[in-house]
């Protein structure tokens, strides 16, 4: 369902998907290219037929997730492959995922509380916007 991915081609093609874009950081920088991310290999990016997630190294044995699904994935193929995420994080010494999101992205929260993920007490900041922190254990 998902592996792990080198094709910046198509990666690209994902995250830039209209309706992917949007949740993907500050609209106005435009078209994302996110070839050197997917070149260095502290970071996975862990892809199927409808997108998939960047899972972004944080601290040891931490990891960032950033979820990029195109609307005919979303719901069971979204559910599914989130799983498959999380297994593949766990079975390569992964401790903890987190996520940032928008408050205002309910849609969002729900996916992420649906597969684990635990809002905590604290707020980043990202280009201008604050951004919910949510976390999950893996044991």
């Amino acid at each position: 369902m998902l592996a792990r991915c080198y094709d910046a081609g198509f990666v690209n093609q994902v995250v830039n998907h209209p309706d992917v874009r949007l949740g993907v950081g500050a609209p106005e920088l435009g078209e994302l290219d996110l070839t050197e991310l997917i070149d260095r290999p502290e970071h996975w990016f862990l892809m199927g037929d409808y997108g998939g997630f960047m899972l972004s190294w944080s601290a040891p044995d931490v990891r960032e997730v950033h979820t990029f699904i195109t609307p005919e994935g979303r719901g069971k193929w979204a559910n599914a492959a989130r799983a498959a995420m999380i297994n593949y994080a766990r079975k390569n010494g992964t401790k903890m995922l987190w996520t940032k999101i928008d408050p205002n992205d309910r849609h969002v929260e729900r996916y992420a509380r649906q597969g684990g993920m635990q809002l905590t007490d604290e707020v980043i900041e990202t280009f201008g916007k604050p951004y919910r922190i949510y976390r999950m254990e893996l044991n």
